[in-house]
């Protein structure tokens, strides 16, 4: 990769995920520094502002560190494609689609990929059609990440407070069947998958203050996982990232049940680069420090090998 390669850096962001997505951009962007490699940060708040100024600079590659809505949905990759700008996120299509928990599950449904039942609630309406003989369940924004405004529920008056508060921000809530188990995650970089990492976490579920801010959640990686089962899930995880025609680096999430078998919860297409995200760990365990994950995650994108 030359040395004159020009670099759009993007991060911040419009979307409820914009604190993370800063914290994982401004690692990027140190790496950037450590390679010294040619880049420029892009924060696109103002639409026609970005426009003008990304394509004033002409990046040979943008480097997409947008999470959530907005970054990671499609809406940038439709602009940075109708620009003719090379970039690290997926395409259009699997960005939009993968975005959509509901749209992503009902697909790998079709191809028999292990997942727990599911209903959509768009309204208060919708309630009356689902099981209430089955408790726990698992309460979820179609479109958000970072695990922002999940809940478990214990009953049908927790559920309807839960759902009192995702329908102030959303409008489309999966209501999923609980599964006791442990929680997961495997990381692809350019179709290849890496270590298993098991998270455990002190209270609770791995949500929004466990994964960025919590001191005492535990990452073991390579998990204790069982060897045949181990290579099954990473074997699951590339046919999920060749199913849904992912690109680059993403991180695809499980519940490994009780049973041993894994479920799939969704699939991350601009995965976290924070200190305390899940990809930098597992590249780690393989020997890939952040800056050579860098490098990885642009060569994919420029579609040259390291």
């Amino acid at each position: 990769m030359g040395k004159n390669l020009k670099i759009a850096l993007l991060y911040g962001g419009t979307s409820s995920e914009r604190e993370i997505s800063i914290k994982s951009g401004k690692a990027v962007e140190n790496a950037l520094k450590e390679l010294n490699l040619e880049y420029r940060v892009f924060d696109p708040v103002e639409r026609e502002k970005f426009i003008n100024e990304i394509v004033e600079y002409k990046p040979d590659i943008v480097f997409n560190v947008l999470h959530g809505k907005g970054g990671e949905d499609g809406v940038i990759q439709g602009v940075l494609e109708f620009l003719g700008f090379k970039h690290t996120s997926s395409s259009v299509k699997t960005s939009s689609i993968t975005m959509d928990k509901d749209f992503t599950k009902r697909i790998l449904k079709t191809y028999n990929i292990p997942m727990a039942n599911w209903e959509v609630i768009k309204s208060y309406e919708d309630i009356e059609k689902l099981d209430f003989s089955k408790f726990p369940k698992v309460l979820k924004p179609a479109e958000e990440g970072s695990s922002i405004g999940v809940s478990i529920v214990k009953n049908k008056s927790e559920l309807i407070d839960a759902l009192d508060e995702l329908f102030k921000f959303n409008q489309k809530i999966l209501v999923e069947d609980f599964i006791k188990g442990r929680e997961i995650t495997v990381g692809v970089i350019n179709g290849k998958p890496l270590d298993i990492i098991e998270i455990k976490v002190k209270d609770g579920f791995y949500d929004y203050e466990n994964k960025y801010f919590s001191s005492s959640t535990e990452y073991i990686c390579p998990a204790q996982i069982e060897k045949d089962i181990y290579k099954y899930i990473q074997n699951l995880s590339l046919e999920i990232y060749n199913i849904l025609e992912c690109e680059g680096a993403v991180r695809i999430d499980y519940i490994l049940g009780e049973d041993n078998k894994p479920y799939f919860l969704e699939v991350n297409t601009i995965p976290g680069l924070t200190d305390h995200s899940l990809l930098p760990k597992a590249a780690e365990k393989e020997g890939i420090d952040f800056k050579e994950l860098v490098l990885k995650i642009l060569m994919g994108a420029m579609n040259e090998n390291l």
